[in-house]
C-alpha cells in the first residue's frame, strides 16, 4: 500500500477501536503486502495434505522441492538435528520428513519460508536476528525436557512463540524499528512498545496468521505465551505445561543474550530459579541444559547459514568462543573483538555449506537414504518416492515419473511422480504397449539407459506423444531408465527438465544411477501386485 496510507491503516492509530478492530486492521495491512499472498499460498500448500501416510510424505516433499532455497535450508536443518545426525544424515526431503515427522517439517518449513522470501537488505538483517532469537529460545526450551517424545512439541512451541516478532519485522518494518528503539533490548519494555505501536500483542498477530495459514491446532495453542506468574505446580494439562516450558526457553535465552552484552549473569540465574520446579531440575541442571542448547544452536546456525550474519552487539558478544557459562559471561570489553574474529572464521564453512553438491555426491547420499529405508522396512511406495527425489535433486531435473507396466494391461501408466508440473501430466501418462509406439515406450522397453540432450530436436519431437511434446521446451533434456527384473519388464523411470545435468557415459554417476535403478526394481518387486507384463 502507498506510504501515505500506511499510517492511516495502522491498527495502533485507531482511536477508540476495540482490540478486535485493531487486529483486523493490522491483519488486513499484512495481507495487503505484495509478497504475502504468494507466501501464504505456499504455506497452505505445505499444510493441506491428505490423510494417507504415503501421500503426506510425498506431497509435502513435492511442495518443498519446488523451492530450491527452502530445500537446501531444510536439509541442512535436518542434518543438524540430533535424531537425523545420529542416523548418519540425510540427502532427501522425504527421508527428513520420515525421521523428523510431518508436523515438525511443516512448522519448520513455514518459518524458513518467511526467512527465505525476503531480500530487502536492512529488514533482512532484522528478520534474521528475530529468527535466531526464536531458534535459540527453542533449543533452550527443548533441552529442559527430560522426555525425548516431548522435545519436538516444546521446540516448535518456543520457536513459534517468536513468530509474532518475525511477522512484525517482515510485514511492519517501520513499527519494528520503533519497537526495537523503545525496547532497548529489555523484554518487558518490548511488550509495552508492541502494544503502543501495533495496537495488539505479538501473540495476537501470530495466532491470526497461523489460523489463516492453517497451522496445526496444537501448535496454535502452544505458540501463545502464557500470561501471569509461573504456576507453583506443574500444570496437569500437558499442552499448558508445554507453553510454560517454551516460555522458560524464551526467558532464559533473553537473559543469557543480555548477560553476554553486559557481562553479568544474575538475570539468567533468576530466570533459572523461577522455572526450575516446572521442569523438575535444579538451577545447576538448568545451566547445564543451557550449555547443551548453545552447542546444538550453534550447529543449527551454521547449518542454515546464519552464524556470520548476526552482527548486532548482543549477538556478537554471545557468539564469542568460550561464552558458554550463562552465570559467568565473558567481560564485554573483549567480547566484540573476539566475536568479530569468530564471525570471520565462520565465513569459510558457511560458504562451503552454500555450494551445490556434485551429481555423484548427491547420488551416493541418496542411495544411502533409499538403502536405509529398505533396511528399516519402510513401505515400497515411500521408497519409490525416495528414488524419484534422488533423481530429481541429483540431476537437477524438473519432473520425474515412475511408469508401471502392469500385468493383464495393454498400457503403461505413471504410478508415481514428483516435481513441478509432473502431477498435471500424470493423468495423461498412459501409453499403449502394442501397435504404433511412441519414443517413450520404445526407450522404456530397452535394456539400456537412454539420454537425450534436447527433446525439441526434429527427429525426436515428432516421435513424442502430443500431450508430452507441448509440455517440453527447446532446452528440455530427458533420461529414461528401463526397469527389468531378469526377463520381466516392470516399467521405467523417466526424468526431464530444462538445464538438467546429463552425466558423461561410463562415468561414476552412471554407475550410481544404475544402482539407484536397481533399488527402484526392488521397490516394484516388493509392492503388492508387482507388474510383470511385456510387449
Amino acid at each position: 500500500m502507498p506510504r501515505s496510507e500506511e499510517g492511516r491503516a495502522s491498527a495502533a492509530g485507531s482511536v477508540g477501536a476495540t482490540p478486535g478492530d485493531k487486529l483486523a486492521a493490522l491483519l488486513a495491512r499484512v495481507e495487503a503486502d505484495a509478497d504475502f499472498p504468494a507466501l501464504a499460498a505456499q504455506v497452505r500448500r505445505v499444510q493441506l495434505l491428505t490423510d494417507s501416510e504415503h501421500e503426506n510424505v510425498h506431497q509435502l516433499a513435492d511442495q518443498i522441492l519446488q523451492d530450491v532455497g527452502l530445500t537446501q535450508k531444510l536439509l541442512r536443518w535436518a542434518n543438524a538435528a540430533p535424531l537425523v545426525a545420529h542416523r548418519g544424515g540425510v540427502a532427501t526431503v522425504s527421508r527428513a520428513i520420515a525421521l523428523l515427522g510431518t508436523t515438525a517439517v511443516q512448522a519448520i518449513a513455514a518459518s524458513l519460508m518467511l526467512l527465505e522470501h525476503w531480500s530487502d537488505a536492512a529488514q533482512a538483517a532484522r528478520l534474521r536476528t528475530a529468527f535466531a532469537h526464536a531458534l535459540l529460545a527453542a533449543h533452550m526450551a527443548a533441552e529442559l525436557a527430560t522426555a525425548p517424545a516431548e522435545r519436538e512439541r516444546i521446540f516448535l512451541a518456543a520457536l513459534f512463540q517468536g513468530f509474532g516478532r518475525m511477522l512484525t519485522v517482515r510485514f511492519c518494518p517501520r513499527e519494528a524499528e520503533r519497537i526495537e528503539a523503545d525496547a532497548g533490548g529489555d523484554p518487558a519494555r518490548e511488550q509495552a512498545a508492541v502494544l503502543r505501536h501495533l495496537g495488539v500483542s505479538y501473540d495476537q498477530l501470530a495466532l491470526a496468521v497461523a489460523r489463516l495459514w492453517g497451522l496445526p491446532v496444537e501448535l496454535q495453542r502452544t505458540m501463545e505465551r502464557p500470561a501471569g506468574p509461573v504456576p507453583a505446580r506443574v500444570p496437569v494439562d500437558r499442552l499448558e505445561w508445554v507453553r510454560w516450558v517454551a516460555a522458560a526457553g524464551t526467558d532464559l535465552a533473553d537473559a543469557w543474550l543480555q548477560g553476554a552484552l553486559t557481562g553479568h549473569g544474575e538475570g539468567f540465574e533468576r530466570a533459572a530459579r523461577r522455572y526450575a520446579h516446572l521442569v523438575e531440575r535444579s538451577p545447576e541442571a538448568m545451566v547445564e541444559a543451557a550449555r547443551a542448547a548453545r552447542k546444538r544452536f550453534l550447529t543449527m546456525l551454521q547449518a542454515v547459514g546464519l552464524k556470520e550474519m548476526l552482527t548486532t552487539p548482543q549477538w556478537r558478544a554471545w557468539l564469542v568462543d568460550g561464552q558458554d557459562d550463562p552465570l559467568h559471561p565473558l567481560p564485554p570489553q573483549g567480547g566484540a573483538d573476539h566475536a568479530a574474529a569468530a564471525l570471520e572464521s565462520a565465513d569459510e564453512p558457511a560458504q562451503h555449506a552454500g555450494q551445490v553438491d556434485d551429481v555423484a555426491t548427491l547420488l551416493a547420499q541418496g542411495l544411502l537414504d533409499v538403502t536405509a529405508a529398505q533396511l528399516e522396512e519402510v513401505s515400497p511406495r515411500v521408497r519409490q518416492g525416495l528414488v524419484l527425489e534422488v533423481l530429481l535433486r541429483a540431476l537437477r531435473a524438473q519432473r520425474a515419473w515412475l511408469v508401471s507396466v502392469r500385468e493383464s494391461s495393454s498400457v503403461a501408466e505413471a504410478m508415481d511422480w514428483l516435481g513441478s508440473g509432473a502431477a498435471m501430466l500424470a493423468p495423461q501418462y498412459r501409453l499403449p504397449l502394442h501397435g504404433n509406439q511412441d519414443l517413450l515406450t520404445m526407450l522404456g522397453h530397452l535394456q539400456r539407459d537412454s539420454w537425450l540432450d534436447d527433446l525439441m530436436a526434429p527427429k525426436v519431437q515428432t516421435r513424442l506423444p502430443a500431450w508430452y511434446r507441448v509440455a517440453c521446451t527447446p532446452a528440455t533434456a530427458m533420461v529414461v531408465l528401463p526397469l527389468w527384473r531378469g526377463n520381466r519388464w516392470l516399467g521405467w523411470l523417466h526424468v526431464d527438465g530444462a538445464g538438467m545435468v546429463v552425466p558423461a557415459a561410463g562415468g561414476l554417476e552412471r554407475l550410481l544411477l544404475r544402482t539407484l535403478r536397481n533399488l527402484a526394481v526392488a521397490t516394484l518387486s516388493d509392492a503388492p501386485a508387482a507388474p510383470t507384463a511385456g510387449l
